[in-house]
């Protein structure tokens, strides 16, 4: 079954209010009148004879009123068509089926009254009705089967009406069967120029009739608000949704007229096509829109809609074929949505990467813990080819997007440069994440890796997509630290450089000369130049090189950082500026930065300051869980204004960072 943007994945039952005729005992005269039926099955009514003892009549059996209304229904899904006219089959006691080969035979016979005469010349034997009450047939038969054929039919039956096609109702038909030709065509101009037929020659005129008062809306037997609904799910669920038919975008404008108007929906009935032209119509001017493109507006719109339930069902059941499924279906819409943007550097293809990212990070958050995650294709793939394409597309698109870093956004797609900061922080914070989460997964099954292949399996993918995310770090601030970089992007290399100091860590054992070592040691004085409140982290450093007899590497290269930090001006303007908590704690932690260091293993300095270190540790620990889940907490600034102080620097860090092999003097 079609699921439909916005809907719910069970089938909606929606309540059909008909205009039926009501047939008198010898003529067929036709009346109006109005009956509810659960499921949409219009039911036609009895009709009383008119005088004394007259008896009541039988129930009319035939399925011209029931077609008379089914623009009603038209807009259902599949499914609920299928309903529909299997109970009315049963009412009525004759299948659409045979209603459609009886009339096909009928209004085909061209020996139908005697008459000769060619085509052109000769009247038809049958009223206009009757040819569009089989067109309608068979469009509701295409409509729950697929038939081409039918289809087709209906098209040709509605051919011979077109000298009738100013009236509204025929407009209508005409229009919307063209429209469907047109999206098995897959032809995109001739589908936007027949919808806008039916808005032209039907929608406008019914509108017009209903101003003119309920009787004339009666008369003319169209409730227009049924008309809304059926463009609203012939562009959105059955031509973007359904047959990923691109470039309607000229379609969007309807949908702001639509905005306005009323499609009368019941609280019954979920109101989803409502809502649905609402969110359109604001997502149209959103800041993270594509600025009215109709196609990736709604490509968007269901790969959130399948975002949620895709999470959602991955908390509730864990990973199953139905979660996988919408997993799937939601990267595929996204992956519609990026393809349907203007370009990769608008402000819309940023927000759809952005947010395919978040929800990967999601699951692969809980991939470690699911030993079901192998038997499914999507989440295995996750943290290997699928996840590093992901992160690499999104780190090329914020490298175009940060082309209009110096300007106000505009070029980008962005009303102003706060929005378009906004959405570039968003969507690195996105890569950054996704980053590390990938990194903790292979972190985890490195920790329980006992032999060198098991080792180096996971070692390698791990050190892979952090390395990319230090070296994309590098490249944005490798001028400087422009305005397009999150202040948090320090804390999260800090964050991928102890992850790749204890992945080298691991393999360097197996290696025969010094490069592992120091690749480990180049990450753990990386994590600590771009995290210097870390004592633990430090400690644990000077720890391995004291027991490896390379405790000098700490003293060359760790010390000189605490002198830093201490004499910093940026910590010290942080510090008097910033009034939160985490000030005081800085300071105080600046002011004994060199001597803990001092003091550590190997340091031949402990007592006094190892107790103060020891004071202060509990309160860093709970800062470090703070920055981890706050992006905008006040110490990620002060991070990135120590760090762009130090880049402009020379010192033994960035001289390391500039040549490695420093670190071997004699070879």
């Amino acid at each position: 079954m079609r699921t439909a943007v916005l809907k719910p994945i069970e089938v909606r039952l929606v309540s059909l209010i008909v205009l039926i005729a009501l047939m008198a005992v010898a003529v067929a005269a036709e009346g109006a009148s109005s009956r509810k039926r659960k499921g949409g099955a219009p039911r036609p009514a009895a009709a009383s004879g008119k005088g004394a003892g007259r008896a009541e009549s039988a129930p009319v059996r035939e399925w011209g009123p029931y077609l008379d209304v089914a623009y009603e229904l038209t807009y259902w899904e599949k499914g609920e068509i299928r309903e529909w006219r299997e109970k009315s089959e049963k009412e009525l006691g004759e299948p659409l089926a045979d209603y459609i080969a009886s009339w096909s035979a009928k209004l085909a016979d061209p020996a139908v009254g005697g008459n000769t005469l060619p085509e052109e010349n000769r009247q038809p034997a049958y009223r206009e009705r009757d040819y569009l009450r089989l067109a309608i047939a068979q469009t509701v038969d295409y409509l729950q089967s697929d038939s081409p054929e039918s289809l087709n039919s209906a098209g040709q039956l509605l051919e011979k009406l077109k000298g009738k096609a100013t009236m509204p109702e025929v407009a209508f038909w005409t229009g919307f069967v063209k429209a469907l030709q047109a999206l098995e065509n897959h032809d995109a101009p001739q589908f936007v120029a027949r919808v806008y037929d039916i808005w032209n020659n039907s929608v406008m005129y019914a509108e017009q009739g209903a101003l003119a008062g309920p009787a004339a809306r009666t008369a003319s037997g169209k409730s227009v608000p049924f008309l809304y609904r059926n463009i609203v799910n012939l562009v959105v669920n059955r031509a973007i949704i359904d047959r990923k038919l691109s470039d309607v975008n000229a379609l969007g404008p309807l949908f702001l007229m639509l905005k306005e108007r009323d499609l009368e929906e019941t609280a019954g009935e979920g109101k989803y096509l409502t809502t649905l032209v609402q969110r359109i119509a604001e997502d149209f001017a959103a800041p993270d829109s594509d600025r009215y493109r109709l196609n990736f507006t709604v490509a968007v719109i269901e790969a959130r809609r399948l975002h949620r339930s895709a999470a959602a069902k991955l908390d509730s059941e864990g990973m199953s074929a139905r979660t996988q499924q919408l997993f799937e279906r939601s990267r595929l819409y996204y992956d519609y949505a990026l393809a349907w943007a203007s370009s990769r550097r608008s402000s819309g293809a940023a927000s759809a990467i952005a947010d395919y990212l978040d929800l990967s990070s999601f699951a692969i958050q809980r991939l470690a813990d699911n030993q079901q995650a192998p038997a499914y294709r999507y989440f295995a793939a996750l943290p290997g080819s699928d996840g590093s394409a992901a992160i690499r597309k999104a780190m090329d698109t914020f490298g175009e997007l940060a082309a209009s870093a110096a300007g106000d956004g505009k070029e980008a797609g962005y009303a102003n440069r706060e929005l378009y900061l906004k959405a570039m922080h968003r969507l690195w914070r996105a890569i950054m994440e996704l980053s590390l989460w990938t990194g903790d997964f292979y972190l985890a099954q490195l920790n329980t890796a006992t032999d060198q292949q098991g080792i180096f399996s996971v070692a390698a993918p791990l050190q892979s997509v952090l390395n990319a995310y230090l070296d994309f770090l590098a490249v944005r601030t490798g001028s400087g630290f422009p305005d397009v970089v999150p202040a948090s992007a320090c804390f999260g290399g800090a964050e991928a450089a102890e992850k790749l100091a204890y992945a080298y860590q691991k393999t360097y054992a197996y290696s025969t000369d010094s490069a592992g070592y120091n690749l480990w040691f180049l990450r753990r004085l990386q994590a600590a130049e771009l995290y210097p409140l870390d004592p633990q982290g430090i400690a644990q450093t000077a720890s391995i090189l004291s027991r490896d007899g390379r405790y000098n590497l700490f003293l060359d290269y760790f010390l000189p950082l605490a002198d830093r930090f201490k004499q910093s001006a940026a910590v010290k303007k942080w510090v008097a500026e910033e009034k939160s908590g985490s000030a005081a704690l800085v300071r105080d932690y600046a002011a004994s930065m060199d001597a803990l260091l001092a003091a550590l293993p190997g340091g031949g300095n402990g007592g006094q300051a190892r107790h103060a270190g020891a004071q202060s540790a509990a309160a860093l620990r709970q800062l470090r869980e703070e920055l981890q889940r706050k992006p905008d907490h006040p110490v990620h600034r002060l991070l990135k204004a120590f760090y762009v102080e130090e880049m402009g620097k020379t010192t033994p860090y960035t001289l390391l960072m500039n040549d490695a092999n420093r670190l071997n003097p004699g070879l």
